[in-house]
């Protein structure tokens, strides 16, 4: 009798899982989780450029003998829209979490307007989510970026190279990019962030996404403007084999 209680809560359990089919969009976040003593927590998530907030809903409470109805006494809400060491962070030093209990979550993030929600995860406060200085460090540390750059003789470097490409290759040269798509006025709604979710997923290139100008949609096809010749043939170049991209001048 035990056993069959025992997997119908499973069941159940999954059934509440499986009932709302989570955005896609929502699968590159990754959230992590830090519980800090002797109170507060800390939740972020790596910056990128298709969101401007990050923003999380937290219950907490102790957990029921069969998981499906734990009884939640505190409650948090909050939201980030500055980046800090290259990530959204949100931060609450008052609400005490002590092992064994229940934590509930859902984040959403905005882009364009247009906020997105998560489904709800929940896990067992375990050791591992502690913050113990003496045996552990801060994980929100690893986001942080310690290289150090000089922009005015990166500035420098690439105009000089852009006057040696310019005079190799003409004035008549645009900083133009295309990818190809058929039927992209149906497919694409929103051509900049087709560009930049394009440019993401190739490593290389994820330095270059601020990079791009402007958009605009065909209806063969979305079209993209770099910020200098050199990240043009940086994305033709390091997305070989990667990204179906062709220079637009090829193609007038």
């Amino acid at each position: 009798m035990r056993f069959i209680q025992t997997i119908c809560c499973f069941c159940a359990l999954l059934g509440r899982l499986i009932a709302q089919e989570e955005d896609p969009f929502l699968k590159q976040f990754e959230v992590h989780v830090q519980i800090m003593e002797p109170s507060g927590f800390m939740f972020w998530t790596k910056a990128t450029p298709f969101i401007d907030v990050f923003g999380v809903n937290v219950f907490v409470g102790k957990p029921e003998e069969n998981l499906l109805n734990p009884v939640f006494d505190r409650e948090f809400v909050d939201y980030a829209s500055d980046i800090v060491d290259g990530k959204f962070l949100i931060r609450d030093d008052k609400i005490v979490v002590k092992r064994g209990e229940m934590l509930r979550y859902n984040f959403l993030v905005r882009y364009n307007d247009t906020i997105t929600t998560s489904n709800f995860r929940s896990f067992i406060v375990s050791d591992e989510v502690f913050y113990r200085p003496k045996n552990n460090y801060c994980f929100s540390q690893c986001l942080v970026n310690d290289e150090r750059q000089a922009p005015e003789e990166v500035a420098i470097v690439k105009d000089i190279l852009e006057q040696k490409i310019l005079k190799c290759i003409g004035s008549q040269a645009s900083k133009f990019l295309f990818f190809p798509l058929e039927n992209a006025g149906k497919l694409v709604s929103d051509p900049e962030r087709y560009v930049k979710y394009r440019l993401w997923h190739v490593d290389a290139l994820k330095p270059l996404v601020n990079n791009v100008l402007t958009t605009y949609l065909a209806h063969n096809g979305v079209g993209f403007q770099m910020y200098t010749l050199i990240d043009k043939f940086k994305v033709l170049e390091l997305g070989e084999g990667y990204l179906d991209v062709v220079d637009l001048d090829k193609l007038i």
